[in-house]
């Protein structure tokens, strides 16, 4: 009986072995996947993280280069936008230029865009000997750009009522344009200005409201051949102008336009 009994023990004993190696074999098994999956998890973890960063590099270098795209797209709107106002003032130029050294001036609209240059008047004056009218161009420019008057009208308007810049008017008044010199005493009669550039913004001014404004009393027409009957005396006065405009233009732009 005491050796079946022992028999017993032992026989449980190795079952209870076999059942706890069996049970340690499944939790190495156990074990050995959760390491394996938590490797691949960690590698899953480290590829994810790689992805994001060269997703997020990619999304920077793309930031940068729409960034770039949109800069050369505005440069090259700016450069059309430029050369379309360009093509638009050399038109303007050249439009002026012809009609002024074919003699259309007193016919040509008064209200036009010359886009004569300070530059160009300078060199005009300088050429043709008006040393009375020197330093006035950036005035002409500023005057054209104001009220719409062409410059090169005004420059001529100018010239022939100084006389190049060298009357009594123009040297003791800085009045260019014999503007109210009228009556029995034209001198003393006649505006007085502090600056050459005064006179300039005021006859564009009164050309651009009085003469060539529609409903005005003075209105007439867009023309120096429509101004000229309420501007001046001398019946020959647009034709005058329009020969001055030649003139200048010619000094202006020696090669031509």
């Amino acid at each position: 009986m005491q050796r079946f009994s022992w028999a017993a023990y032992l026989l449980f004993t190795i079952m209870a072995l076999c059942g706890l190696l069996y049970l340690y074999e499944l939790n190495q098994e156990q074990r050995d996947k959760y390491e394996r999956l938590t490797r691949q998890i960690n590698n899953l973890q480290t590829v994810y993280e790689d992805t994001v960063q060269e997703l997020t590099e990619v999304n920077d270098e793309n930031r940068e280069l729409l960034q770039e795209l949109n800069e050369a797209i505005y440069r090259i709107e700016t450069v059309e936008q430029r050369n379309t106002q360009l093509e638009s003032i050399l038109l303007n130029q050249r439009q002026t230029y012809q009609n002024a050294v074919n003699l259309r001036g007193a016919t040509m609209p008064v209200l036009t865009r010359s886009h004569f240059t300070a530059k160009q008047y300078e060199r005009a004056w300088s050429r043709l000997g008006a040393a009375g009218l020197k330093g006035t161009g950036e005035a002409l420019v500023k005057a054209e750009e104001t009220y719409g008057v062409n410059s090169l009208v005004l420059s001529a308007i100018a010239y022939l009522e100084s006389a190049g810049g060298k009357s009594k008017l123009a040297r003791e008044k800085n009045n260019l344009f014999g503007l109210g010199a009228g009556g029995a005493d034209p001198y003393s009669n006649a505006l007085s200005f502090s600056s050459r550039e005064q006179c300039i913004n005021y006859a564009a001014r009164l050309l651009s409201n009085r003469y060539l404004s529609r409903g005005s009393r003075m209105y007439r027409g867009e023309t120096l051949t429509a101004v000229g009957p309420n501007y001046a005396a001398d019946p020959l006065w647009a034709e005058k102008v329009s020969s001055h405009m030649s003139r200048i233009a010619r000094a202006a732009i020696p090669s031509g336009v």
